[in-house]
C-alpha cells in the first residue's frame, strides 16, 4: 500500500490548509475585514464581550439555517455588524442610529449568506483557539480570563481590561505595549500556539479547517 499524502489523497485537504495559512498570515497585517461588504474590525476580546453582553445568537455555534428561524434575526444581524463595525463605540447612541440608518439597506441582501458570512468571520477568528473534542467542559473563568492572564504572565502584558482611553491608547502605541482587550483574536491564539510549541516541542493542535477533512477521509476508509 502506498504511503498516505494527505494532500494528494484528502479530498479537500489542499484547499483547506492553503486556507488556514492565508487567514494565519493575513492576522498580521491588519486588513480591513468584509461582512457583505461592509467593513469589520478584526474581532478583539473587547468586541467579543460586548457580544456575549447581547447575546448575540452568532456565537452559539448554530448553523446560518437555524439563526434563519430566529425570530427577530434581523436586529441581531444589525447589531452584531455596528459592534464589530471600526465605528463602533459603547454607549455612542448618535453613532449607532447613524450606522443603522447608513447601512440599514444590507438587510435587503440574501439573510442566509449574510449569516453564514457572520458565521464565517467568527470561526475564522477561533481558528487557532484550540479544540475541546467531545463532552463538555465545566467553566471556571471567561475566555477574556483565559486570554489576559496568557498574555500578561508570558508576554508581560499589562492587566488593563477597565480602561481604553485614547490618551492611554496613545501611550500603549509608541510603547508597543497593547492593551489585551484589543489583540485580535487571530493573531493572540496563534501567539498562544507558538508560546505552547516552545514549553513542549510534542504538542499537537486540531486545525479546524484541514482536520475535519482528514477526519471524514479516514472514517469513509473505516466503512469501506
Amino acid at each position: 500500500m502506498p504511503a498516505v499524502e494527505l494532500h494528494r489523497d484528502v479530498p479537500g485537504y489542499d484547499e483547506a490548509t492553503r486556507r488556514e495559512e492565508e487567514l494565519r498570515s493575513l492576522a498580521f497585517l491588519g486588513l480591513e475585514e468584509r461582512i457583505a461588504g461592509l467593513p469589520a474590525a478584526a474581532l478583539t476580546l473587547r468586541r467579543l464581550q460586548w457580544l456575549t453582553l447581547v447575546k448575540s445568537p452568532f456565537l452559539a455555534s448554530l448553523p446560518a439555517d437555524a439563526l434563519l428561524e430566529k425570530p427577530n434575526v434581523a436586529a441581531d444581524i444589525i447589531l452584531f455588524l455596528w459592534i464589530v463595525s471600526p465605528q463602533f463605540e459603547a454607549g455612542n447612541e448618535k453613532a449607532k442610529r447613524k450606522f443603522y440608518k447608513t447601512h440599514g439597506a444590507v438587510m435587503k441582501a440574501d439573510a442566509k449568506n449574510l449569516i453564514q458570512e457572520i458565521l464565517d468571520y467568527v470561526d475564522e477568528a477561533f481558528l487557532d483557539s484550540g479544540y475541546g473534542g467531545a463532552g463538555e467542559q465545566r467553566s471556571y473563568y471567561s475566555t477574556a480570563a483565559a486570554l489576559i492572564g496568557f498574555f500578561h504572565k508570558n508576554y508581560g502584558l499589562q492587566i488593563d481590561v477597565w480602561e481604553n482611553s485614547r490618551l492611554r491608547n496613545f501611550f500603549r502605541r509608541i510603547t508597543g505595549q497593547p492593551n489585551v482587550m484589543d489583540i485580535p483574536l487571530k493573531v493572540a491564539f496563534q501567539l498562544i500556539r507558538v508560546h505552547q510549541r516552545q514549553v513542549n516541542p510534542e504538542a499537537t493542535f486540531y486545525n479546524r479547517l484541514s482536520q475535519p477533512k482528514v477526519d471524514a477521509w479516514l472514517n469513509n476508509l473505516n466503512r469501506n
